[in-house]
This record gives C-alpha cells, structure tokens and sequence, in this order.
C-alpha cells in the first residue's frame, strides 16, 4: 500500500464501506505521456480532487501504472511503512512497475481529506481481504501541495 504524512485528521465520517470494481480513471499510460494526460482531470484545489486523486492512486498501483505516479509524487517524496523504513519515491515506482494484472479488482477507498490552502491530507481507509480470505483494514495517509495547476504528494505514512 502507499503512504502519507503524520498530519492530524479531527474527523472520521467513513463513507459506505464495500469492494467494487472500478473503471481505470487514470491512463494506462505509456512510460512517456505528459503529465497532464496522465494525471486525475479536472483539478481543483478542493478536497474532492484529493479524494479522486487517492482512488486514483490505488488503480494505479493495482494496475501497474507507475507513469501515473512518476507525475504525482514530488521528486523527494517519502513514505513510512508500519514496520517504520522510510521508502523513496523510486522504491515505489519500482514495486508499482511490478504489477500489471489489468484485471485486477480495485476496492473503494474511504477518503477523508483536509485542505489547508496549497496543502492537504488524506486519511484512506482500504477494506480488503488478506491471501486466507480474511476482512483486513489497511490506513494511510498522504500529504499534498497544490501547485503548477496540480496536485502532488510529498509525504506519506502506512498506518
């Protein structure tokens, strides 16, 4: 799963939880498409964009698409895990680049997002199964700055 950032988020109004399959809203991009043809449409700088943004992400990752991610994550980006390694942005991109079953079903994502002029939070909840068929519940939280018409995320922690 990706990260987030040690943001505080004061309120939890989850959303229906449940699994579906979600259409790829993010390009299956070549390695080589602009940025702006890869990233989620329509952005603002809103916490409904941020919420896209995320459910976007998870696709991404899901599907493979690590050119959706080179464009989202800031250079310097880094990520926490559970297990406390701090993991780079190229670590990611490269465990991303590994996955490429297509099919694969996307879960929806519970989102809360916090803005705060250019910067935001994103506090995801993912209820999955684990490989027994066993209901898991994986939180994370990403940090956003808003700039260049766009989204990015800086910083990330696995709950």
């Amino acid at each position: 799963m990706h990260s987030a950032a040690f943001f505080c988020v004061t309120a939890l109004a989850l959303l229906a939880s449940g699994t579906e399959v979600l259409p790829a809203t993010v390009s299956e991009a070549n390695d080589t498409a602009p940025c702006d043809s890869v990233a989620t449409p329509d952005q603002k700088n809103d916490a409904e964009t941020i919420r896209r943004i995320e459910q976007d992400w998870l696709t991404a990752e899901y599907r493979g698409n690590a050119r959706f991610l080179e464009c989202l994550l800031e250079p310097d980006y880094r990520t926490s895990g559970r297990d406390g390694k701090m993991r780079s942005r190229q670590d990611l991109l490269d465990r991303v680049a590994q996955a490429k079953d297509v099919t694969r079903e996307v879960p929806k994502l519970e989102v809360i997002a916090v803005t705060h002029g250019d910067a935001a939070a994103a506090h995801s909840i993912l209820r999955t199964t684990d490989k027994a068929g066993n209901p898991k519940e994986v939180h994370f939280v990403d940090t956003y700055t808003f700039h260049d018409g766009r989204w990015h995320a800086f910083s990330g922690a696995d709950l």
